[in-house]
């Protein structure tokens, strides 16, 4: 028998924001690269201000969920990121799931920032909902894409967000 000692080199990429945060996988390094970048992008998956992409958001697999594991935060920020940037597989950089995350991106450090569950109501039930974060200012832009989203715009009654209407047709939208 011949014994051998073989030496291996792997390459990882580490987060300069968050040292904890490393993977030897090329894919996910470019979400470490961007997070580094743009550090509230790390502040959106670690907290739980953004209902839509905090901690806690049903958009993640169940594992990554609520885990403040390196791995699991790191699988929440390569989620966000692709959809931010728009390289999530099956859907166009226009859809309204990737606007969505731009849209928790851009104003997560405006002023009133918050998060709820919207629903689509028809005349008799609830029909289609989504986590979606805003701001007061923001308020009727999301409101509007929710229900061109939701493709039931002439047959919807009201929307709620956390059980408080903030639409009607013909009505004006509440804040």
């Amino acid at each position: 028998m011949k014994t051998e000692t073989i030496h291996n080199t792997t390459t990882v990429f580490r987060s300069s924001k968050r040292p904890d945060v490393v993977t030897d996988e090329r894919d996910l390094a470019a979400a470490i690269a961007w997070a580094d970048q743009h550090p509230h992008a790390w502040d959106i998956v670690t907290h739980t201000r953004s209902k839509a992409f905090g901690i806690g958001s049903c958009v993640y697999i169940g594992w990554a969920q609520r885990s403040m594991a390196p791995e699991a935060i790191l699988e929440r920020a390569a989620h966000l990121h692709r959809f931010v940037v728009g390289i999530e597989p099956h859907l166009s950089h226009e859809h309204f799931l990737c606007w969505r995350a731009r849209h928790t991106f851009q104003h997560y450090r405006d002023r009133g920032f918050t998060g709820g569950y919207f629903q689509q109501h028809d005349a008799s039930y609830p029909r289609i909902s989504l986590t979606l974060d805003y701001t007061p200012e923001t308020l009727p832009e999301v409101v509007q894409g929710f229900l061109r989203w939701s493709g039931n715009f002439l047959s919807a009654a009201r929307v709620t967000v956390d059980g408080k209407t903030v639409w009607q047709p013909g009505g004006r939208d509440h804040g």
